[in-house]
Formats: C-alpha cells, sequence, structure tokens
C-alpha cells in the first residue's frame, strides 16, 4: 500500500483531508464552497437580477453601486433553511485487495439556517452608506462513523461570517460607481477515522502488529481538527440605468486569504500508544493558506411592460486559483501539499417578475446553472462531492404597507449524480457515486424609513 512505500509522514493525510474541505467539498447551496442565499428576493428569481437588484439591502454585497437608488433609509434582514441530500453507492471501495469495511454512511446531508442582514442609507443626494452581514462561504455534513469513506471524511464543517461596510456614489443619474470593505471571519471543525493498521505494520512488522489486533481496518483511531482564521478583502460595482426600465450591473468580489490555524487531537487505542514515537500522531498544530476565490458577476434587468419583468445574470469564479493545499505542522511531519487543480467556474440564471396591478403582489421564477470546479472523480472529496447543479426556483413580494414588504421564495437543486474514484494515504480507494439534491426555503423582511 502507498501509506507504507511513504513511510510514516504519510500520516500527516489527516490534516490534509480535514482542511481541504475549505477549498475541495461542496458547499450549502453554491458550487465551491460558495454560498449563494444573500436575498430572499433574489432567490426567487434564481438570484437573476442581483447585480442589478435596488429593491432591498442585498446590493451591499451583490453591487455597492446600486446603493445610490435608495432613498431614506433601509433594512433587509432574512432567513434560510437549507436541507440537503447527499447519500453514497459504492462501487467496489477497497483497501489493497480487501474490500473496505462498512456502510454506505448514510445521508450525509445536514439541514442548517442561514441568516443575513443589511443597512442602507441615504447621505446625500449623490452618496449612499451601507453595511452587510452574510455568510458568502459554508457547509456541513455529517456520515456515520463506520462507513467505508471514514479514513477520508466523517463530520465537516466550514462557516464563514462576513462584514461589509460600503460607500456608493452616483457620478450622474444614469451611472453609479460603489465600493465596499469585508472582514471575514472562517471556522472549520472536521473529522476523520485513522487506520492505524499500515503504520503498526510499517514500524513493528506484520507479525508482531497481528498478534496485537493491530491489522489494517481493524484497529481505527480518530483525529479532530479545529481552526479559525481572519481575512480581509473589497468589493466594486458599477451600476447604469439606460432607460427607466432598462438596468445594467457589474460588481467585483476580491479574493481574500486565509491562515487557518488549527489544533489536532488524537484518540489512539491503548494498543497502539508505541505508534506516536517520532512526534507522530500526536496532538499538535498546523497552518494551512486558503486563498477563497475572486468573482465577477454581469447582468441586467428590463421591463417589458408595467406587469411584467425579465432579468439575467453571469457569475464568474475564480476556482482556478486552488491548485493546491500545502499544510504546515509544528510535530515532526514535513509540509503536506495536495493538487486540487480546481477549474473556473461559470454560473448563468434567468427570471421573471409578474407585478398585480397594485404591485401590492410580485410573483416571480427563475432557472440557473451552476458549474462545479471539481476536475474529474480522482479530485473529488467525499466530505460532500460537489457537482453541476441547476436551480429551479419560485418567490413572491408583498407590500404589506408602503414602507414594509415581505419576500418569500423556494428553490430546488437538481444535481447531476457524480463519481468519486478518491485514493487514502493509508491506501484506501473509495468508488462509487453519490445521489443528491438540495432544497431552499426563506423569508425576509424590508423596511424603508
Amino acid at each position: 500500500m502507498r501509506c507504507i512505500a511513504e513511510g510514516l509522514s504519510c500520516w500527516k493525510f489527516l490534516y490534509r483531508a480535514g482542511l481541504i474541505l475549505l477549498v475541495a467539498s461542496a458547499p450549502v447551496s453554491g458550487a465551491g464552497i460558495a454560498v449563494m442565499e444573500h436575498s430572499v428576493k433574489e432567490l426567487g428569481q434564481a438570484f437573476s437580477g442581483a447585480p442589478t437588484n435596488t429593491s432591498d439591502g442585498s446590493m451591499v454585497f451583490f453591487n455597492p453601486a446600486a446603493m445610490s437608488q435608495v432613498r431614506g433609509k433601509l433594512i433587509s434582514a432574512a432567513s434560510y433553511y437549507i436541507a440537503p441530500s447527499a447519500t453514497f453507492h459504492d462501487s467496489a471501495s477497497r483497501l489493497g485487495n480487501a474490500p473496505l469495511t462498512g456502510g454506505n454512511g448514510g445521508d450525509a446531508g445536514q439541514s442548517v439556517f442561514i441568516p443575513n442582514f443589511y443597512y442602507v442609507q441615504e447621505l446625500s443626494n449623490r452618496l449612499a452608506f451601507g453595511f452587510g452581514f452574510n455568510l458568502p462561504y459554508g457547509m456541513r455534513n455529517s456520515y456515520d462513523s463506520d462507513w467505508k469513506g471514514r479514513y477520508q471524511a466523517i463530520d465537516s464543517e466550514v462557516l464563514t461570517i462576513n462584514f461589509n461596510p460600503s460607500l456608493s456614489f452616483k457620478l450622474t443619474e444614469k451611472f453609479s460607481l460603489g465600493a465596499g470593505f469585508n472582514v471575514q471571519y472562517l471556522r472549520s471543525k472536521l473529522t476523520n477515522a485513522i487506520d492505524l493498521g499500515p503504520a503498526c505494520f510499517l514500524v513493528q512488522g506484520a507479525l508482531p502488529c497481528l498478534s496485537q489486533g493491530i491489522a489494517p481496518q481493524a484497529a481505527d483511531g480518530h483525529v479532530s481538527l479545529k481552526g479559525d482564521s481572519v481575512g480581509f478583502g473589497y468589493n466594486l460595482g458599477a451600476f447604469y440605468t439606460l432607460t427607466p426600465d432598462t438596468r445594467f450591473g457589474v460588481s467585483y468580489r476580491s479574493r481574500i486569504a486565509h491562515d487557518v490555524k488549527g489544533n489536532a487531537n488524537f484518540t489512539l487505542p491503548d494498543k497502539a500508544i508505541a505508534l506516536t514515537q517520532g512526534n507522530i500522531l500526536v496532538d499538535t498544530h498546523a497552518v494551512t493558506p486558503v486563498t477563497l476565490p475572486d468573482s465577477v458577476l454581469f447582468g441586467f434587468s428590463h421591463h417589458l411592460n408595467p406587469r411584467w419583468e425579465v432579468s439575467a445574470d453571469a457569475l464568474w469564479t475564480h476556482w482556478s486559483l486552488v491548485r493546491e493545499l500545502r499544510t504546515n505542522f509544528s510535530s515532526s511531519q514535513s509540509d503536506d501539499v495536495q493538487n486540487l487543480k480546481w477549474n473556473d467556474t461559470w454560473r448563468y440564471a434567468f427570471g421573471v417578475n409578474y407585478f398585480s396591478a397594485t404591485h401590492k403582489w410580485v410573483w416571480r421564477t427563475g432557472f440557473a446553472y451552476d458549474q462545479t470546479p471539481v476536475r474529474n472523480a480522482q479530485h473529488r472529496s467525499p466530505r460532500i462531492p460537489d457537482s453541476d447543479r441547476y436551480w429551479l426556483t419560485v418567490g413572491f413580494t408583498y407590500a404589506v404597507r408602503n414602507n414594509i414588504s415581505i419576500h418569500g421564495a423556494y428553490a430546488h437543486l437538481f444535481m447531476d449524480t457524480p463519481s468519486i474514484s478518491r485514493r487514502g494515504v493509508t491506501g484506501d480507494f473509495l468508488s462509487g457515486q453519490f445521489s443528491e439534491q438540495i432544497n431552499i426555503g426563506g423569508l425576509q423582511l424590508d423596511w424603508r424609513f
């Protein structure tokens, strides 16, 4: 097996298989580990109108230049319930010539609530200020602790919290620019099982290990890794009103660099304590540099008549920044480098809005195609494998009063059936397919004053 060939340094896979989640696993809803849920209003039309949206506070995040269209003050507060499902179907997963023991892991999807909050205030006829709080990246999943892929993933949780103050300036009555500053907090919690059999064979030889009951897949340890980081970035935007019925928008969000500092806690059975000699498989610190990608969003919206509006956008994300993941250890283990080779992605969306005669109600629907950055089955992680997804959404807006509106939306994400053919560093080979889908519901309140 490859672990034996590479020596004890292979045990750094425990960090690699964990921290790699930050850049190589599926998110709650968007491609890569991106989270799209930053506006319930926009969710109803698959976010197709996000770069030209002037109706709710999510413009702080999607396009700060649009804040110049706000008069007075605006508060938007929203919450989303996201229910993903991901089940594994095995196809001859093995360790050497022996099949991997255990089940298929159950449904790894973990339901979550996601909030966001925005405040926009007109400072003058040309200047506006905004502040946003949201979660731009994140995911959570959990497999059964004894499943076939336990050496590559069991529990995984990643959360980012973004604080985004912004300014918008109206250069002319038709053209505005905007800019924002981002402070982003990242936290991760990850667990894996450890196959101690190959390490014992390497250190003590096969016969002594077997006499102690330490054999491949028969003496599992466990590692829990927690880490966090704070990073900084910026976002820019431009907003142009061609006519009262036609708007264009473009925005850019910068990449954000994180140094994720983690503490790893190992649990080993008593019979395997000798394997910690040489300062390996012991509690230690690790630092993993992670760069979350920059992106560009283009879009337009057009009123066909007083009752109908159409919108479309395209989002490019620079996932090809994620070429490798390098983990630096405080113990005797050497740096670990894993090639990920992600691709840049595009997301395309189209939406339709229908306004009632009094404009008290708005009904909307949308469709989007969202590419995955994962190159192939060999680079796909079991920490919820990413795949292309297809959004089908519906939503509504109800004007409770002239200055208070409620938005509701539902989305179902149809996903491809991605295959996985991933080899762990101890020689385990996880092979099969995943069945995945995501359901999303959201409610939002807008208050202008």
